[in-house]
């Protein structure tokens, strides 16, 4: 790229190092830099019209009182800072019983901080059994002195409140206190001792045990020195650390700060937003939108950039900036006016020192994004545009895996099955290190057995095994990768036997083991971790429906024995689906029948929704789901299914109450009793994305049904309805509220799920790949079979990875064009002519057309 031209002026430096805090500026006709002590702040770039620095420094150095610039050769050298390293004290496990403050009393705990650390902050967990309108005021006192004192009102239900000091404090006795209760509210507590350097008090006396606290402290480990260069339009920082001890260092943090507006949508520099987005060399993407109305994004939560060699951030005026270094990460933090972009780069020792740095290039301002990302195309300009940064923006956000539980594996497959690079890897790699039991059961979340929300408690579900199946086998379509499969085959036919033996598959439907009922207050079975599904559970048997297609196909890839007839085995569970799950009544599929019979039912659009796309049920009932879905009211009393939110269709029609005896409306709002997990108390009617709320994911299910059983048309007019959605100011993505007034669902519940964390968002742009386009792979063959609405000529897809090839794939009424390089890398191109509603088909040794007559098989 050409460097940005701006108005010409000398290159020079200005130094005060006679001041007590030592300044300096580098500038050139490209760059102005400014440099106080150990930050980096002011880098104006272009016409300079926007500052895209407030303060860029390491994240734990510190000025001190010598701290001095020296510029030789518009290279800043600066001395004498120090590092404190960031660690965290207190009681923060094992405090796993709440304790009640009551009126008039209070509770208390004791710390003691080494004397070679400071702290600036101390928290505490504090529950309010659910109540929303909570409050307490928490005193920190050091011996009988009172530090600071904060009121809190509207305390969150067991988050961590925060107490800040004024300045940091270093090492001795200290005591937090809480008082003087609105409401319920109380201290997550251990009766034993999980903190030796304190203990729990109460009205002012040691009793047992400890409560939860997490002091936020720090220690000096080395004394640095940085280096700032400009060269033309390259920066380059160097850090160099002689440390005090024998600790290790691996990773030097970095803070880059930046004006900023946390509350409303407005993204532009008005509002003092300096970049539009960020993008990586290793497929990783983050809209500013998405961390609006937000405190933090990343920190180990998805969202997050990792193993960067740069990351460059679109500019808001007249330059783009591209961060340069070895395997760099990077998450946000967000207060009101300053957005923190936390980086990190390697450090490696050298004589006794520890160094490490970075380099930043100005680059003329670009829209565009590296070729790696794949995109879509049609003739309209703007919506190309708009559905390019729909799925850049849902598809790219979350590193691979996106979720480290095999619940995703049928997601990601769909998502990042069809593309090359870090993402599709990262998804192939976890399914073969996902554990699986001598037994055959699939893991739920990575290492851990079960769901890890709840302790104590066996909280496996019971669709794993057949969407880590599915998951191998839509890695296998599109690469026909047979060694891939072969090098799981021991596991994936233990897979499929523990659903035909031990779930009882063979008779059709699997059947949770006996410990998950399927009644109210028992545990979840699945994604939708709230809601008891078990026992005979329909949401888990559209995966095991699917799973016997796919072990079908992978034991044919592999030449292998199949543990069963898996064609009649089909047959037989979609019958048995439909003879229990279907309610003819009603005209939609129920979500359980539990261990005694009773039927569950809420309207669950979303099990509807998958069935249907999975090739369950038929015509005649997609129809009658429809007119359900489309014309018959909800527990609002309205037919809002699809107002009501626009952007999915509410999870459920029909209100799932709270519960328990003080809850006197419950029977009146829904003529069904409540069914909740234990720990869920329920919520009014649209409050929360599992009852009469929305998941933007579903969305990607109706539209492909509609396509198949309401025709092309139906399905692009509900597309533009999303797409309208999308456009406005949210962009569907950040914190609560949304543009609507929406409540995201993110660290805490909410009435819809959007971005974080529900990277599974990223199948709704996908409708126009395998919906319009018409995209699928089979175990010998690509398949296109357009179905293009009328408002569009032609639509293409570039960046297809199948079978070693690189395709651009386009379109029309009348043809599908093939363009790209083959697996040896020459060019290849061919167009084939088809009869409307006909497919083309790609085989890895010729390529046929498949007449009008023939039916393409279920995307």
């Amino acid at each position: 790229m050409q460097p940005v031209i701006m108005i010409t002026v000398a290159i020079g430096v200005l130094i005060a190092t006679d001041s007590a805090r030592a300044d300096a500026v580098l500038k050139n006709r490209y760059v102005k830099l400014a440099i106080s002590g150990t930050s980096i702040t002011s880098l104006k770039a272009g016409s300079g019209t926007l500052d895209f620095v407030k303060e860029l420094k390491p994240s734990n150095w510190r000025d001190t009182p010598q701290t001095r610039i020296t510029v030789k050769d518009n290279t800043a050298s600066i001395a004498s800072l120090e590092e404190w390293r960031e660690q965290t004290y207190g009681a923060t496990g094992g405090t796993d019983t709440p304790v009640m403050l009551t009126s008039g009393h209070t509770l208390g705990q004791s710390f003691r901080i080494p004397d070679d650390v400071s702290f600036k902050a101390v928290s505490m967990k504090l529950p309010t059994w659910n109540s929303d309108s909570s409050g307490v005021t928490i005193s920190l006192y050091q011996q009988d002195v009172l530090l600071v004192t904060k009121k809190i009102e509207k305390v969150v239900n067991s988050a961590w409140q925060i107490l800040e000091l004024d300045k940091p404090r270093m090492g001795g006795e200290y005591t937090v206190v809480i008082s003087d209760p609105v409401g319920t509210v109380g201290w997550w507590c251990s009766d034993g001792d999980v903190y030796p350097q304190g203990g729990a008090l109460a009205d002012g006396k040691p009793v047992a045990g400890d409560r939860a606290i997490r002091i936020s402290g720090s220690r000096l480990v080395g004394h640095g020195t940085l280096s700032v260069s400009l060269r033309q339009r390259v920066i380059s920082v160097e850090a160099s650390l002689k440390p005090v001890g024998d600790d290790d260092f691996t990773r030097l943090p970095w803070r880059w700060n930046t004006t900023w507006t946390k509350s409303g949508y407005d993204c532009t520099p008005k509002a003092g937003i300096v970049f539009s987005r960020l993008f990586t060399d290793n497929q990783m993407y983050m809209p500013v939108e998405q961390l609006k109305r937000r405190p933090h994004m990343g920190f180990g939560q998805g969202c997050q950039f990792t193993g960067c060699q740069w990351i460059e951030m679109d500019g808001n005026a007249d330059a783009d900036l591209r961060l340069m270094g070895d395997g760099m990460g990077m998450n946000w933090t967000m207060t009101d006016t300053v957005m923190s972009m936390n980086f990190d780069t390697p450090m490696r020792k050298d004589q006794g020192e520890w160094k490490s740095g970075w380099r930043m290039e100005v680059q003329k301002r670009d829209d565009t994004i590296p070729a790696q990302f794949p995109r879509f195309g049609c003739g309209d300009p703007g919506l190309t545009s708009e559905l390019n940064r729909f799925w850049w923006e849902r598809g790219f956000t979350y590193p691979a895996p996106a979720q480290h539980t095999i619940e995703w594996a049928d997601w990601m497959g769909i998502m990042r099955g069809w593309f090359k690079g870090p993402l599709h890897d990262g998804e192939a790699n976890f399914l073969t290190t996902n554990p699986i039991t001598a037994e055959g059961y699939v893991y739920t979340y990575g290492q851990t057995i079960g769901w890890p929300l709840v302790p104590n408690r066996d909280t496996r579900h019971f669709d794993t095994n057949a969407r880590y199946i599915i998951g191998c086998w839509r890695h296998y379509l599109f690469t026909g990768d047979a060694n891939y499969l072969r090098k799981q085959q021991d596991r994936l036919r233990r897979a499929m036997a523990y659903q035909l033996d031990v779930l009882k598959g063979k008779e059709g439907l699997i059947v949770t083991p006996d410990f998950k009922t399927g009644w109210h207050e028992d545990l979840g079975d699945s994604y939708w971790d709230i809601l008891p599904f078990g026992h005979l559970d329909a949401y888990a048997n559209i995966a095991f429906y699917d799973s016997l297609t796919a072990m079908r196909q992978i034991d044919e890839a592999l030449g292998s024995t199949p543990l069963a007839d898996y064609s009649t085995l089909r047959q037989t569970a979609h019958r048995r689906y439909d003879e229990v799950f279907w309610d003819e009544a009603k005209g939609r599929y129920i979500g359980c029948v539990d261990i005694d019979g009773a039927r569950h039912d809420y309207g669950f659009t979303f099990v509807n929704l998958e069935a249907m796309y999975c090739g369950l049920g038929d015509e005649a009932k997609a129809k009658r789901i429809y007119h359900w879905m489309e014309t018959e009211p909800t527990s609002s009393g309205t037919a809002d299914t699809y107002s009501k939110w626009i952007f999915a269709p509410r999870t459920t029609t029909i209100h799932n109450p709270m519960w328990g005896e003080n809850n006197p409306n419950a029977e009146i709002s829904s003529p069904v009793k409540p069914w909740w997990t234990y720990w869920w108390p329920g919520t009014p009617f649209g409050d929360q994305c599992q009852d009469g709320g929305a998941i933007l994911y579903t969305s990607f299910y109706d539209l492909m049904a509609r396509v198949k059983y309401l025709g092309v048309e139906n399905a692009w007019t509900r597309f533009s309805e999303i797409m309208a959605r999308y456009r406005m100011p949210d962009r569907l993505c950040g914190g609560s509220p949304l543009y609507r007034g929406e409540t995201s669902q993110q660290e805490d519940a909410g009435s819809v799920g959007v971005d974080y964390p529900f990277p599974e968002s990223g199948l709704v742009p996908l409708y126009f790949l395998y919906g319009v386009i018409g995209l699928e792979a089979t175990p010998d063959s690509l398949q296109v079979t357009p179905k293009l609405p009328a408002k569009l000529s032609y639509a293409e897809v570039s960046n297809i990875d199948w079978r070693g090839m690189s395709l651009r794939v386009r379109v029309t009424r009348s043809s599908v064009e093939f363009k790209g390089k083959d697996a040896q890398g020459k060019p290849y191109s061919k167009r084939i002519s088809i009869k409307p509603g006909g497919c083309a088909v790609l085989k890895v040794d010729s390529i046929t057309h498949v007449p009008v007559a023939v039916k393409a098989p279920r995307l």
